[in-house]
């Protein structure tokens, strides 16, 4: 198998042209919970928040792509197999989370990030584009977008981790970044070296 660079300059161009409003959404540090709900544990804080904010869309639209790719031509087993793998599992995390939210009532919050580019996500025109590919072109591209998708987003997940105040959602985050690691170390192996989109 060759082996690429790591995402450096090409990765951060990438990064401006997909994430388009990346810019414009808060670190994590500076997330605020408009207000805070009796719903919510003692322990969880701003961080726990914004994660459920921004993780909810950004499954949402691994979901949305992994779709394409199994109602698509595409024949290749182990893609297959891939895209099936991360739909159901960022779906059953997406419930989980959205009933996390639910229960905190943090309606609010989630419905400010709900509408966010950011963390890997690609625009609307990109996602398009992707949606409209067929064979080979839309394998290729399924594996470069949804390796970007997953390596742009585990630095919000180790936040996360790290700084998080509810350990449910703390192991939760740790168990995604071990899970997209090992998927994107998949899709390295499926593509040929190291994708960029």
């Amino acid at each position: 198998m060759r082996t690429l660079p790591l995402f450096a300059a090409p990765l951060l161009a990438a990064t401006l042209l997909l994430a388009g409003c990346s810019s414009t959404e808060p670190a994590p540090s500076e997330a605020m919970i408009s207000e805070r709900t009796d719903a919510m544990p003692a322990e969880a804080n701003d961080t726990d928040v914004h994660f459920l904010g921004m993780m909810v869309p950004h499954h949402q639209q691994a979901i949305d792509m992994a779709d394409v790719l199994l109602a698509s031509d595409v024949t290749d087993p182990g893609v297959r197999d891939l895209a099936q793998r991360i739909r159901d599992g960022q779906q059953r995390e997406n419930d989980q989370m959205n009933a996390l939210a639910d229960q905190w009532r943090i309606d609010a919050d989630m419905d400010l990030h709900s509408h966010h580019i950011a963390n890997g996500m690609v625009s609307p025109g990109v996602f398009d584009t992707y949606a409209a590919l067929e064979g080979e072109e839309l394998r290729t591209r399924f594996l470069e977008l949804m390796h970007f998708h997953h390596a742009e987003v585990i630095a919000m997940t180790r936040d996360q981790v790290d700084n998080g105040g509810y350990a449910p959602l703390r192991d939760m985050a740790a168990e995604m970044i071990d899970v997209q690691t090992a998927e994107m170390a998949e899709m390295e192996q499926m593509y040929g070296g190291v994708p960029t989109p």
